[in-house]
């Protein structure tokens, strides 16, 4: 499957660019201009020059050529968003990434093809946007005003930047945002943020032992993990914390393994312990360092402890024992480094000195995609709208489970054919034609149920029944995305997202993936089957709708020495089937199944057959249910009967435990 690419505001770059160039001159964007505007709406300096990069500098490149480097160092700006150096920042050290965002990048490098023109591709709900921008950048004093190169003559992170700002239309925009939201947008992935203190793994042993294992098994994934010490006092970004961590930064997981001390001679300093969960973090962010000796070399702005450099690139712990590891200890450890930038940090104190976990797992849509290497699935689009009460256009019900609005939402049919783990996302985001809930840039309250249903359920659910639980309730949050990650049991679902409040406005994009299947999701916007009857006082509408829950039997034939039993069941012509049981006389399904009925005088007929795998499956028995109107789910013991020659009297073979509601209101069900 070819990737889709949208030209944003159809602005072709291969042709922009060799229009300049067969001109000769250097492309401004008439569309997103370099004037202050862009910048925002307050703050603004009064003497901000816009400038090209060679104006800014000598010898400009997209990338220093620095074959030594495995990351890039990155700086704020004046006008940056902290979340937003932090996103370059990682993808500085993620070069596959950073290179799809960036096609072409060796073309696009400074040299006889340049005429002031870049582009980049950025994810946004579904579409891969081609953003083309021009290199005018604003500066003040010669100094660049947004997310910026430590290097001074590398400006991919500036065009980087300014692409996003495109799209949001100001860097002053970019405010409300937040860094899974632009990790998201340079892979196309679905994000996972882990709060530590709401779940207490400083506390919990079995959370962090669990937080290993899952680390351990996305990193092996290539997801991107990173951690992040919040805090909530703006005149704290930037401070140290106890353990040398730099408040607002984000630091990115390289590398995760189990140390065991026991190999070594290290086993008494740590009181006995055996074993230590290690993370290797790179902070990538650039900031002026002072040279070791200097009197603030060795004291952190948090004045409870004392680091220097050397230690600083070390370890990071409460425990002051890891301070007398030496270079050989940690190398016969396999702690090792890649650049100044890494250090290592035991798991322990990962999650008492970080306020949070963001991972971002690769996805593909592709259902060629290759099993067991990429999260694969699909995405709709859909939209809470409003309309009349209970017509098909009314679709923004709200989240409250006990309201009969809630089902008035959007639904989706999931089918899972085996049991599997199972990712989901939804995103919101506003058209941009408008009619949208006003809410300036402020995201709504949204979350997502999903439901049980019957195994061949085609059609809305109306209403919850016993036999429909709420199986994954995501509660809602302010959050651009809402996701869930967990192992789910083969079946059929209805995932119903939701805003908090009904007859809110929004237009959104649900997608599930998967690496075992590939998981399809499509809308439900039928109340009941479509009717096909030219004439309905010939060919009546469908009069009752009955739900069969087939929940177990109890086989009593001697006829067969084995059997692996299922049940079939049959309505005016709809057929559909239980799974077998393999080798049981007393199988339990618990399956449920819905049949809408036009003939109510015709009975509901059920039968039991054993499965063989050479020969044409066998018959056990059978019953019919008159299926009444029960209004209610009414259990039923229903006795099965077979012939065993034509001119025979039926025998009992078994019994049939079923669960039947049957309503004469086909929207009951």
């Amino acid at each position: 499957m070819v990737k889709k690419v949208f030209h944003f505001k159809n602005q072709d770059y291969s042709e922009l660019k060799k229009h300049h160039l067969e001109l000769g001159t250097l492309f401004s964007d008439p569309i997103f201009p370099a004037v202050d505007a862009i910048l925002g709406t307050s703050n603004i300096p009064d003497n901000v020059v816009w400038k090209r990069p060679g104006d800014i500098c000598e010898d400009p490149k997209l990338f220093v050529n620095d074959t030594l480097r495995q990351c890039h160092l990155v700086r704020p700006g004046e006008f940056s968003c902290n979340w937003m150096v932090s996103a370059c920042a990682i993808l500085g050290g993620v070069s596959e990434l950073r290179n799809k965002v960036i096609p072409d990048y060796w073309e696009q490098e400074w040299g006889t093809k340049y005429c002031g023109i870049f582009h980049f591709m950025i994810w946004r709900f579904g579409t891969w946007n081609d953003v083309v921008i021009d290199d005018i950048l604003p500066t003040v004093n010669n100094c660049l005003l947004t997310t910026q190169s430590c290097t001074e003559n590398e400006f991919w992170m500036a065009l980087i930047e300014k692409a996003y700002v495109k799209l949001h239309g100001s860097y002053e925009a970019l405010r409300e945002r937040e860094l899974a939201d632009a990790l998201v947008d340079f892979t196309g992935g679905v994000s996972e943020v882990i709060d530590f203190s709401v779940e207490r793994y400083s506390e919990i042993e079995d959370k962090r032992s669990q937080l290993f294992d899952t680390l351990l098994k996305e990193s092996n994934d290539h997801s991107i993990i990173c951690f992040t010490l919040t805090t909530d006092n703006g005149n704290e970004l930037g401070s140290r914390s106890e353990l040398g961590l730099i408040r607002g930064h984000t630091y990115h997981l390289t590398d995760i393994r189990k140390t065991y001390l026991a190999e070594t001679n290290l086993k008494n300093l740590f009181n006995g312990r055996e074993k230590f969960a290690m993370i290797r973090l790179r902070d990538p962010r650039g900031e002026e360092k002072k040279p070791p000796g200097s009197p603030d070399s060795a004291v952190s702005e948090a004045g409870s402890y004392a680091f220097t450099t050397e230690t600083l690139s070390r370890f990071r712990s409460r425990n002051k024992e890891w301070s007398k590891v030496n270079d050989n200890e940690r190398q016969r450890l396999g702690l090792s480094f890649r650049d100044s930038s890494e250090f290592w940090m035991p798991l322990d104190d990962v999650v008492w000195g970080f306020s949070e976990c963001t991972i971002i797992r690769l996805v593909s849509e592709n259902p060629f995609a290759l099993p067991g290497q990429k999260w694969k699935g699909s995405s709709v689009r859909g939209r809470w709208e409003t309309g009349s009460t209970s017509g098909m256009f009314d679709r923004s019900g709200g989240g409250d489970t006990r309201q009969d609005s809630f089902l008035r939402n959007p639904q989706y049919l999931m089918t899972i054919s085996k049991e599997l783990e199972l990712l989901l996302q939804l995103l919101q985001f506003r058209d941009a034609d408008g009619g949208d809930t006003p809410f300036g840039h402020i995201n709504l309250l949204i979350g997502f149920h999903v439901i049980r249903v019957e195994e061949n359920r085609k059609t809305r659910l109306h209403k919850i029944w016993a036999h429909t639980p709420i199986v994954i309730a995501e509660d809602h949050r302010r959050k651009r995305e809402v996701t869930f990650r967990g192992w789910v049991y083969p079946g059929r679902y209805v995932i119903i997202p939701t805003t908090y409040r009904s007859g809110d406005t929004l237009s959104f994009i649900l997608r599930a993936f998967s690496k075992k299947d590939q998981v399809q999701i499509r809308e439900l916007k039928l109340d009941s089957p479509k009717s096909f009857n030219l004439c309905s006082c010939v060919f009546p509408e469908f009069q009752w709708v009955t739900v069969i829950i087939v929940d177990s039997a109890e086989i009593t034939t001697k006829s067969f020495t084995k059997i692996n039993p299922y049940c079939s069941i049959q309505s005016e012509g709809n057929k559909t089937k239980t799974d077998a049981a393999k080798d049981d006389w007393n199988p339990v399904w618990n399956m449920s199944y819905i049949f809408y009925r036009k003939k109510p005088h015709k009975p509901v007929v059920l039968k039991v057959w054993t499965h063989n795998t050479l020969f044409p499956d066998a018959l056990i028995g059978e019953c019919e249910l008159p299926a009444g109107v029960t209004h209610i789910p009414t259990p039923l013991d229903a006795v099965l009967l077979h012939k065993m020659s034509k001119d025979s009297e039926p025998e009992q073979v078994g019994t049939i435990h079923l669960t039947v509601l049957t309503e004469d209101n086909v929207l009951a069900l």
